[in-house]
């Protein structure tokens, strides 16, 4: 979309653990060897939609996978990835990666800012500790 970019320094980091997303099995189209993330994506592309959020289907890069969210009247650019913890398997930590998309009006008028209390920023923690089997949920 002409004139919308992602916020300079605009970006929060949620991370958490659980084995219920892929770590250990790297699929014939993966980009890259470490590309993990397209299971994670597609469950939170769902979780988004039940809470009114209007999110693109996952696409890969070669780093992990994300999708684009629009929310509240705000767009968004939401990428995941994962590290298997050292004893293998499907153990490990996720990051969440939260960009905000702004027009140049936006910047200049300073409603560019996002915080944890972002409206997106608020359904993920909300989607993300209510599940039983994801732990340690935090903000970086």
């Amino acid at each position: 979309m002409p004139g919308v970019r992602r916020c300079q320094s605009m970006q929060h980091d949620l991370l958490f653990e659980t084995s219920r997303f892929n770590l250990s099995e790297v699929k014939a189209h993966f980009i890259n060897p470490c590309c993990f993330g397209e299971d994670l994506a597609a469950w939170l592309r769902r979780k988004l939609i039940e809470k009114g959020v209007e999110v693109t289907e996952p696409e890969q890069e070669d780093w992990g996978w994300y999708i684009e969210a629009t929310y509240q009247g705000g767009g968004y650019f939401v990428g995941v990835g994962g590290n298997a913890d050292e004893a293998g398997g499907n153990q490990g930590e996720w990051r969440i990666m939260v960009e905000k998309r702004c027009s140049t009006w936006e910047r200049l008028a300073g409603k560019s800012d996002m915080s944890e209390a972002d409206d997106l920023m608020v359904v993920l923690r909300e989607i993300l500790t209510t599940e039983s089997d994801i732990q340690n949920v935090r903000s970086e």
